[in-house]
């Protein structure tokens, strides 16, 4: 996945672009940035309407590569070296967004993956208490 990240684009869009591409995961953008396995609070999250622009205090475009390989805390910390931007990012688990805070070290493919199983079991769930077994009938004899 390759996001060009320029003073006009959104945080939208980034968004939208990595969730795309991880749909059991998702970004989000504060106003303070956060070490590894700590939390970031919610009341420091910024308006996803906003722009690069209107939140980094340098101002450098790029071209940044997110690859399935790379563990949470690199992503995190290459939006906030590169962008000023601080980035936590969250794993669907069943129905609900969870912090990764204490899965930093975990590539994104195996988050991603996690959060697939985990929405899976009640894909499953779901099937199951649909599922009728057809009554047998002996077979006629003619």
């Amino acid at each position: 996945m390759h996001l060009d990240i320029t003073d006009y684009t959104s945080l939208q869009e980034i968004q939208d672009v990595f969730s795309a591409f991880y749909p059991y995961l998702k970004i989000e953008f504060y106003t303070k940035p956060h070490k590894k396995y700590e939390a970031t609070e919610e009341a420091s999250r910024l308006d996803s309407k906003l722009r690069v622009n209107d939140i980094k205090k340098t101002h450098v475009s790029g071209l940044l590569e997110i690859l399935p390989m790379y563990k949470v805390y690199q992503v995190e910390k290459e939006f906030q070296e590169r962008f000023g931007l601080s980035a936590q990012i969250f794993l669907k688990n069943n129905e609900t967004w969870q912090q990764t805070t204490d899965m930093d070290s975990f590539t994104l493919k195996e988050l991603n993956e996690m959060g697939r199983n985990s929405s899976d079991e009640f894909i499953v769930e779901d099937y199951e208490e649909g599922f009728e077994e057809p009554e047998e009938k002996p077979d006629k004899l003619y």
